[in-house]
């Protein structure tokens, strides 16, 4: 029975038995209108056609009760939200990214998404696009674009925070589809996609180890991007000349993140004490660019990634150790001891999404627009650990 998670639900999913959904095309008007199930599961509330199962006699089509229909689209049978075309013969990991308060979650995973679909792609020969009807909750992708992007890379406006009221209704992930090639045997090349599924989550909900089980998607990921404030350690802090608005987080955040984080894993992946979990976690400290005029210049961190169409593991390592040696020389090994305890594949980078420090007080981007760095690292060393990109 193949089974693959819905990247909009989270919810193992027999994809030999999608659900169908109508395309209004039958002898009769078919109405959209809101899915009580999909609001129930997702949060969305976006109107679709009506989502019925599969027929079970062998051969027979697949006939919308509402309109008479033939219905071609599949969906999930959980949560009736339409999954991409690619989705029965692909790849799908689930990546949680998640991070604690003030960590800049929503800008990162917007940055990225952007940077996925410009830049990436072309590096690595992918075609990379945003692949639902509703993403992030908005009315399409014209919506996401003016409402993310264009109101940070065109206006310099940072995001409002995740709304942690509403954050348990606000389940509408972003997901995207890598559509590449893979080489089999006798050098035959043969498509290959993969959908990879991103919910931003507020950062609170990481904060008490009761608030991080309500996050039950986690066990269903099959790795984790976790983006931890460095401005929330003391040692790093005490290294810059912040203003009072960039503090966002309470001294020990990023470590109470992991143990909670590490808490609710072994719970529900049913990993004991005396074991360490073997999901790859990559450990994302974010706003690095406050450090840059501190560290030399041969420092990986601040220096470009190469553009080849690989992980480069050299270089992914070498962010890892420098990441470490800050973490000592900020008095939080603590950090680091109790990743290396408590998982068997983890790595830490140092990343940039808006390259440059902000204007804390107005809320925007510095003058010089937005220059992200090594947003992408942590996804691609999770790719390569999937087998979507080569490393070497």
């Amino acid at each position: 029975m193949p089974q693959a998670a819905c990247p909009f639900c989270f919810r193992k999913v027999d994809t030999s038995k999608l659900a169908y959904q109508c395309t209004g095309h039958g002898s009769k008007p078919c109405e959209k209108s809101e899915d009580e199930l999909r609001v129930q599961m997702t949060g969305n509330h976006a109107p679709s056609f009506p989502t019925f199962a599969a027929p079970t006699e062998r051969g027979k089509q697949p006939i919308c009760p509402k309109c008479g229909g033939v219905a071609k689209r599949r969906a999930c049978p959980a949560c009736h939200t339409a999954v991409p075309i690619g989705f029965v013969d692909s790849d799908s990991p689930m990546i949680g990214l998640i991070g604690s308060k003030g960590s800049g979650k929503t800008v990162l995973m917007t940055v990225l998404v952007k940077q996925l679909r410009e830049t990436i792609g072309k590096q690595f020969m992918a075609a990379i696009k945003l692949t639902t009807d509703n993403p992030d909750g908005l009315g399409g992708l014209e919506a996401y674009k003016a409402h993310r992007e264009d109101a940070l890379f065109e206006r310099g406006t940072l995001p409002s925070k995740t709304d942690w009221a509403n954050a348990g209704n606000r389940r509408i992930p972003l997901v995207l589809e890598w559509q590449s090639t893979r080489t089999r045997m006798f050098g035959k090349t043969v498509p290959q996609s993969t959908i990879l599924s991103f919910l931003d989550t507020a950062g609170e909900q990481l904060n008490s180890l009761e608030d991080t089980y309500s996050l039950d998607y986690i066990a269903a990921c099959d790795s984790l991007i976790i983006a931890l404030d460095p401005f929330a350690i003391p040692g790093a802090r005490a290294k810059l000349n912040l203003p009072e608005r960039a503090i966002q987080s309470t001294d020990g955040t990023p470590l109470h993140v992991i143990e909670h984080v590490t808490q609710m894993l072994r719970v529900e992946l049913g990993v004991k004490n005396n074991k360490r979990i073997k999901l790859p976690v990559a450990v994302a400290f974010t706003k690095m660019d406050a450090f840059y005029r501190m560290m030399d210049r041969g420092n990986s961190i601040m220096n470009p990634p190469g553009r080849l169409p690989i992980y480069q593991e050299a270089d992914g390592q070498a962010v890892h150790e420098q990441m470490r040696a800050l973490l000592h020389d900020w008095n939080a090994s603590d950090i680091d001891i109790h990743m290396s305890l408590n998982f068997d594949n983890f790595r830490f980078f140092g990343v940039s999404a808006l390259g440059a420090e902000p204007d804390y007080a107005q809320e925007t981007t510095a003058p010089g627009g937005i220059q992200p760095h090594r947003v992408e690292d942590p996804l691609l060393w999770i790719l390569s650990k999937e087998g979507t990109i080569k490393a070497q």
